[in-house]
C-alpha cells in the first residue's frame, strides 16, 4: 500500500510505503504524480519523500524498478527537475533505491538514499512539515 499527504502547497509530497507492496503500487504512484503535476495539485521542482514502514512484503524486482524508471524519466519529464529522498534502512530496500538513484542520473531527476527523515529533510533543503509524525 502506498500512501501520500502533500505539503508546501504542492512542493513537498511524502508517501509512506507499507503493508504488502507490489510493483503496480510504485508504478501507479509515478503516474498519479504525473497528473498531479499536470492539474497543479503538486508544483513543478517539487521534492519528493518516500519512507518504508510496517511492510508485511514487498513484491518488487529489479525490472519493476527498470520500468518506474522508464516512465518517470520518460513521461514524467514535463514535470521538470525534481528531488526525491529515499529512506531505506533494509538491505533489500536499499539495493532497490541505489537502482533507482542510479537510473536517474540519465535524467534530471535527483535521486539519494537516506536512513533518516532528518537526514532526508536537510538533503531536500525543506523543513519536516510535520515532526510528531515523521521522526
Amino acid at each position: 500500500m502506498l500512501e501520500r499527504k502533500i505539503y508546501f502547497d504542492g512542493n513537498l509530497v511524502i508517501s509512506r510505503v507499507s503493508g504488502i507492496v507490489k510493483s503496480q503500487d510504485l508504478i501507479d504512484h509515478v503516474f498519479w504524480l504525473i497528473d498531479s503535476h499536470n492539474v497543479g495539485e503538486v508544483k513543478t521542482g517539487f521534492s519528493q519523500l518516500i519512507y518504508v514502514e510496517d511492510i508485511d512484503s514487498m513484491e518488487l524486482t529489479e525490472e519493476d524498478v527498470h520500468r518506474i524508471s522508464q516512465i518517470s524519466t520518460g513521461m514524467g519529464q514535463a514535470r521538470g527537475k525534481f528531488k526525491t529522498a529515499i529512506i531505506a534502512v533494509e538491505p533489500y530496500d536499499m539495493k532497490l533505491a541505489h537502482l533507482h538513484k542510479s537510473l536517474a542520473r540519465i535524467s534530471d531527476l535527483e535521486v539519494e538514499v537516506c536512513h533518516t527523515f532528518e537526514e532526508a529533510f536537510h538533503w531536500l533543503g525543506c523543513d519536516n512539515p510535520d515532526s510528531g509524525l515523521y521522526k
